[in-house]
């Protein structure tokens, strides 16, 4: 059987909304635990608080990085300004799991956003009526304290044009 035609078969299986290994008939103990937390962290973006999303990272061990922005081992602070900034340039912001994968210390986050930019070519704030839509891709290693702070973050993401 080639590969394309086992995906085919097994995509059939797989449920919407489940997430990870669990789609696919393996359980990993902490599976339902880690997407209950990461729907919490969702709904921290979704609010557009920073403080909320802040709230996720540990305010003294956090590296953060974001390599396509060129932002690397961003401290606290750094990624608190980061998110301030990057929040206040959406409008109805929505992120969907695309698939969530690991355990209580370390997960891979598959995602997609879609979002209306809320920042002009010219760097003017955008009424939602004028603001375009947007979309991207994208997956965050993760790593997470036992205070489900996260400690160390990469994320990877792509616009779709």
């Amino acid at each position: 059987m080639t590969r394309s035609k086992y995906r085919q078969q097994n995509a059939k299986r797989i449920k919407a909304k489940e997430y990870g290994m669990k789609a696919l008939g393996h359980v990993h103990p902490e599976h339902d635990y880690i997407v209950a937390r990461q729907e919490r962290y969702i709904a921290a973006w979704k609010s557009g608080s920073p403080d909320k999303i802040m709230a996720f990272m540990d305010s003294k061990e956090l590296h953060y990085s974001v390599p396509a922005m060129g932002h690397e081992g961003l401290s606290h602070s750094a990624t608190k300004e980061l998110f301030a900034k990057n929040v206040s340039g959406f409008h109805d912001l929505d992120i969907k799991t695309r698939s969530l994968h690991g355990h209580k210390h370390f997960t891979t986050w598959e995602w997609t956003l879609t979002c209306k930019g809320g920042v002009g070519s010219n760097g003017e704030r955008l009424s939602i009526e004028d603001a375009s839509p947007k979309e991207m891709i994208g997956c965050n290693l993760m790593w997470w304290n036992n205070d489900d702070k996260i400690i160390r973050n990469h994320e990877y993401g792509q616009l779709i044009e």
